[in-house]
This record gives C-alpha cells, sequence and structure tokens, in this order.
C-alpha cells in the first residue's frame, strides 16, 4: 500500500478520468459522526467482505482514510492484496492531516443520498403539503391516494393514518395500471428523501395527477402533535402486471433520459449486478445479481456503491422499475445501465447485507421530537454545507432530461481544493 500526502489524494480525487473509491475503515458508529466528504464506509471488522461488494473492479483506485495505526495499515494491505487490488493508497496523516487543510467534512447516515434529495427538492420545485393541511384533507379521503413510499417492512412498523404503501421504485407500474384514478398523490416517507423521489418519479414519467409531498413525513407529522398509525397494513392493490404495457412504458422513459441499455449476458466480475426484488410480482433470484429493493438501492446507495465510475447493470422483471433505478443512479454521477434482457446467471458472491443500527439521531422514529426536529433541520443544511466547499451545482438539475454523459458529485466538490 503506497502512502501519499494528501495533496496527491486530492488530484486524484479531482480527476473526472480516474475510477476512484475514498473508503473510511472506522466501525460506523465512529464514522457517522463525521468523515471525510465522498468516503465510504467499509469497517475493518467487515472489511474483507464489505469492500469486494463496494469495489468489484481490482483496478479502481482506492485511498483509505480512518487507519489508526501500522497494526491496521498491515492488515488493509495484506487483504487488498490477497483479493488482487492493484492500486491502493492511504493517506499520510489520515483525519489530523486532513483537519489541518481544512479539506471537506460532514456527517450522518446515507448522507450523500440524503443530500441529493434535497438538491431533487430544490430544482424540482416540489409541491409541499403541511401536515396541518393534510389534517384537513383527511375530511374528504375520496379525493386523495396518500402513498407512503417505503419498503413494505418500514411500513408496517409505522405509518401515516389513511396511507396506502407502495415503494418509490414500484409506483410507475402501480400508476401505469390505474387508468381510472384521477385522484391526486401525497406521498410521504419517514422523513424527506423517497418521498422527494416519489414525486419527482411521478412527474418523470409523465403522470398528469396533481401530486404533492408531505414535508417532513411521518417525523414532522410528530412534531405538529399528530399520531401515526401502528396498525395500518393496507398495501396497494396492483391490478395484474401489464408486462406489455409496462415495457412500452419503460422505453419511452428510457429514451426520454437517454440512458444507457444492455441486452448482454454479462458476466464481467468487475461490474455491479443488482437485481430488483419486487413487492408487486413474485421473481426468481439470478445467481450472481445482488437482489435489493429499488427504494432502498437510491436511498442508501453508499451501503451498496463505492467506485465513482464503475458499471452498475440493473434488472427487474417490472421494465420500469429497472428504468426508475437507473435514472436515479445515473442522476447520482453513477455508471447505471439498464438490463432490458433476462441474465443468466454465474458464479459471483456477495456479503448479506444486513440493517445497520441507528446511529444518527437514533430515537427519531420513536417519538423522540428533538431528535426529529435535530435530523429534519440536518437534512435542510446540507446543500448549504456543499455549497460553502465552493460546488454550486453538485448534481444534475431533475428537469435535465439527457443523462447519458454525468459527473459523480465527488470531482466536482475536489475540484476546488
Amino acid at each position: 500500500m503506497q502512502i501519499i500526502e494528501v495533496k496527491n489524494a486530492i488530484k486524484l480525487l479531482k480527476n473526472p478520468k480516474q475510477n476512484i473509491a475514498f473508503l473510511d475503515i472506522r466501525e460506523r458508529k465512529q464514522y457517522v459522526q463525521g468523515f471525510a466528504f465522498g468516503t465510504i464506509n467499509c469497517p475493518l471488522s467487515k472489511f474483507k467482505t464489505t469492500i469486494k461488494d463496494l469495489v468489484p473492479d481490482q483496478s479502481t483506485a482506492i485511498i483509505f482514510i480512518g487507519i489508526k495505526n501500522s497494526v491496521q495499515t498491515k492488515k488493509v494491505g495484506r487483504i487488498t492484496k490477497s483479493l488482487n487490488y492493484k492500486n491502493i493508497f492511504q493517506i499520510e496523516g489520515d483525519y489530523k492531516k486532513w483537519k489541518k487543510e481544512k479539506l471537506p467534512i460532514w456527517a450522518g447516515e446515507y448522507t450523500f443520498s440524503k443530500a441529493f434529495g434535497e438538491w431533487i427538492e430544490i430544482t424540482s420545485e416540489v409541491k409541499n403539503l403541511f401536515p396541518k393541511q393534510l389534517k384537513k384533507i383527511h375530511q374528504k379521503p375520496n379525493n386523495y391516494l396518500q402513498i407512503d413510499a417505503r419498503p413494505k417492512k418500514e411500513f408496517e412498523k409505522f405509518t401515516l393514518p389513511n396511507s396506502v404503501q407502495c415503494s418509490g421504485g414500484e409506483l410507475p407500474c402501480f400508476v401505469n395500471n390505474q387508468t381510472n384514478l384521477k385522484k391526486d398523490y401525497i406521498v410521504h416517507c419517514a422523513g424527506r428523501t423517497r418521498s422527494i423521489v416519489a414525486y419527482q418519479t411521478l412527474k418523470d414519467f409523465n403522470f398528469k395527477n396533481k401530486k404533492y409531498v408531505l414535508n417532513g413525513g411521518t417525523q414532522n407529522w410528530v412534531l405538529n402533535g399528530y399520531d401515526r398509525d401502528f396498525k395500518n397494513k393496507s398495501k396497494i392493490k396492483s391490478t395484474k402486471l401489464n408486462f406489455k404495457s409496462d415495457l412500452n412504458l419503460a422505453n419511452k422513459i428510457a429514451k426520454k433520459f437517454n440512458i444507457p441499455k444492455s441486452s448482454q449476458k454479462n458476466k464481467n466480475h468487475s461490474c455491479h449486478y443488482f437485481q430488483l426484488n419486487s413487492e408487486i410480482k413474485n421473481f426468481k433470484k439470478i445467481k450472481g445479481w445482488k437482489q435489493v429493493n429499488a427504494t432502498t438501492l437510491v436511498q442508501n446507495t453508499d451501503k451498496f456503491i463505492a467506485s465513482t465510475k464503475t458499471k452498475i447493470f440493473i434488472f427487474s422483471n417490472i421494465p420500469t422499475s429497472a428504468v426508475f433505478a437507473t435514472i436515479w443512479l445515473r442522476r447520482m454521477g453513477y455508471n447505471a445501465i439498464w438490463q432490458i434482457k433476462n441474465p443468466r446467471s454465474f458464479k459471483k458472491s456477495y456479503s448479506i447485507t444486513k440493517p445497520d443500527p441507528t446511529y444518527f439521531f437514533p430515537k427519531r422514529h420513536l417519538g423522540n421530537k428533538s431528535h426529529s426536529r435535530g435530523y429534519l433541520n440536518w437534512e435542510h443544511s446540507l446543500i448549504p454545507t456543499i455549497r460553502k466547499w465552493g460546488c454550486k451545482q453538485p448534481w444534475v438539475s431533475a428537469n435535465q432530461k439527457n443523462l447519458r454523459d454525468v459527473k459523480h458529485t465527488i470531482y466536482k466538490v475536489y475540484k476546488n481544493y
């Protein structure tokens, strides 16, 4: 492993031609309290399995930070060598030097995706409803459809009165099947990001119904003195999937955003392969492909992807779901590709992704108003923080149609240093 000065690490991080993975090896509880911008958490306790998932391309330039001592240096060097990674760097002086140079640091869980959601709200001109307004609207339940855009397991823990569940990645499929549905759409999640993504997705797929986001989701609902629903089991009952209609819509929207497609039987182990599991349609797992919920992949991107330019193939039995994920990952600057034909199985193993404990405002979903208020304020602070670093446009606008040529935000931020 090569030791490099901070200035040389910055040169790598600002080079848009370089495929980069910036990894912090500290344990997650410490990591979320403050980390270098662009780092992905690859804790030393799960290092070998995690790095293989996060960085499948062995030629990627990997920069490590968060290494405390020579013992950890040797362990990281030994494991990366055994896995045949070729371009491995450790920052000299680690965080002490990083902070001395006043380089970008932020904090939180899934911060990259959260900040991206805030950017989409700004550039999409999202129409917000506030809890008091929604409470009044509840008096006329036949005029709207209120959708909790989180996955089913989260929805079943708690939601809002009158909500039905449909994960954001499957909204296009559902709405496309509801030809006679003329109600307004109100989307929410537990906070902000996934409802913003769901709102913009309805716009992306050209659905004309009026649409709104509940500002601050279930957390803001509680902050305004209203009760959540802990017994709601109402899942959207989609009509039988009309594959031909869904595929036609997927192709139309893929053309609108100029996203790349692939029909190859790709078995290159240096790429990411994600098969989107479905809450609408039963699916058969494909060996060699990592199964993940489409909304979770977008919301928790740094759990799955670390490198900036590695190819990411997206497949789903529901074509609009695959197009959804491809659009959002490309907006974030990742090299995502829609796999349009059923891929073949191949030998490629993944570690089992378990839910992380919540370390950042951990009581925000337990009715703790102080934690909820702090969390929502933190989300609002993310874009102003990036702008303080001199980056005025960290991602493409929500209204940009051509997503063929995209650039990862890490290059945009560090070009100012």
